[in-house]
């Protein structure tokens, strides 16, 4: 019988730090991969369908919620055991989705990013971060009266293409040398900025020169068959980087939101600026903290609202869960957090010119909202003591309800919760 013990440093880790600690080492079997991986599979994404102007996923009975597929590819280039660049090519979808304003047709989607995960001799897990653009076969269109004499919508369809990303997870099994079987599972946001229609589309009815954006939000999941190719190599692990307690830097980000449907509604980008910091608690959990200013955007589509409005703040706190390995760094986040804006209405009052309303008196305060964050985090350390810093996923604001005074009558105006996409980049200092 033979008896071994836990070296002391071992020994003194937390429950969750040697969960993760025996997980990672079952990589020290003898594994092999190949650097080029392609995938045919199929995709399954939710959609809405409906005549409503606002179809969303959260939206009302008006709408019907169901699940398109369609054909799937994705082309990995494995740089290392971990860590692989990827693109995904959704052609079309089989169902031509019927959403009012928003984005109807056939779905071609197109992203590229990076995954990065565990990868055992018959399993691997990952996490996953793309970037790239939807793109809607009948996204603007025109009614017609057929020949029934009834109004009918999508005819005369134009293309539109916006901004997507995706963050998720793959499971991938391992069922021979050269075949895996892989599940991709991830949250897709499709930015759809306000635009100019020329000429104008009739849309039920309606004669519309422009619409407003939005921030769309589908569910995506793929399942496939993985064919590796090219000279299979036996894993070799790097060291992690050098462990540091903290990481600081600045940072800048892009927030696109929308606002309550009290204001404009319009989507515009809301550029910001920050910092961050991270206290490192183990190799693989931290606890990171973004702080950011956004100046108020330029033009007239940007006016004062009842919960949001002018410049904003917005503080950020919360997990950071992953692995280093060489000179790179692999997160996920989930960070609540609030974002404060500097002119909200309080008050507004009517003027009165005679008998007529000729302008209000408006006074404006300050009013903080409920954020939370979740996504994904890619760091890299080009020297022992500097860090490069991308992060991306879902900022969902929660719009709080609150009481303002209309012309001497409390008017209560109700909660609302609205996602955005918030990208960042940022550089700084371990120590």
């Amino acid at each position: 019988m033979r008896f071994s013990l836990l070296p002391t440093s071992i020994a003194c880790l937390s429950p969750w730090s040697f969960t993760l600690l025996l997980l990672f080492s079952l990589q020290a079997f003898p594994q092999q991969f190949s650097a080029n991986e392609f995938t045919v599979g199929a995709a399954f994404q939710t959609y809405a369908w409906g005549n409503g102007q606002g179809c969303l996923l959260d939206a009302g009975a008006s709408c019907l919620h169901s699940v398109s597929p369609g054909p799937s590819f994705t082309y990995s280039r494995n740089l290392s055991p971990i860590l692989a660049l990827e693109g995904t090519y959704q052609p079309t979808s089989a169902y031509f989705m019927q959403n009012g304003l928003f984005d109807s047709g056939r779905m071609a989607l197109a992203l590229g990013g990076v995954k990065s995960g565990w990868r055992g001799r018959r399993w691997g897990l990952y996490g996953k971060l793309q970037a790239g653009v939807a793109s809607f076969s009948c996204a603007t269109w025109n009614d017609e009266i057929n020949a029934n004499q009834q109004l009918s919508g999508w005819n005369h369809c134009g293309r539109l293409t916006h901004f997507a990303l995706e963050y998720g997870g793959v499971v991938e099994y391992h069922k021979s040398p050269r075949y895996d079987i892989r599940l991709d599972a991830g949250h897709l946001m499709i930015a759809e900025f306000d635009r100019n229609l020329l000429p104008a589309r009739f849309v039920s009815g309606y004669d519309l020169n422009a619409r407003w954006g939005n921030v769309l939000n589908h569910f995506d999941m793929r399942l496939g068959i993985t064919r590796s190719f090219g000279r299979q190599e036996t894993i070799t692990f790097e060291l992690a980087p050098e462990k540091q307690k903290w990481d600081t830097g600045i940072v800048f980000a892009l927030q696109p939101r929308t606002e309550p449907w009290y204001t404009n509604g319009f989507l515009n980008p809301y550029p910001e600026w920050g910092v961050w910091a991270s206290w490192n608690m183990s190799k693989y959990f931290s606890w990171d903290t973004t702080l950011l200013h956004s100046p108020r955007n330029p033009g007239l589509t940007v006016n004062p609202a009842y919960q949001a409005g002018g410049r904003a703040f917005e503080a950020l706190s919360g997990v950071k869960v992953g692995f280093r390995s060489g000179h790179m760094g692999y997160f996920a986040k989930v960070r609540p957090g609030i974002i404060t804006f500097g002119e909200t209405y309080r008050q507004r009052d009517d003027i009165y010119c005679g008998q007529q309303v000729c302008g209000a008196k408006i006074d404006e305060g300050m009013f903080t909202d409920a954020v939370l964050d979740t996504g994904g985090i890619i760091e890299a350390y080009p020297s022992r003591h500097t860090i490069l810093r991308f992060d991306a996923g879902s900022a969902t604001i929660f719009y709080l309800p609150k009481n303002i005074v209309n012309s001497g009558i409390s008017e209560p105006i109700p909660s609302s919760a609205h996602p955005s996409i918030l990208v960042s980049v940022g550089a700084g200092f371990r120590f």
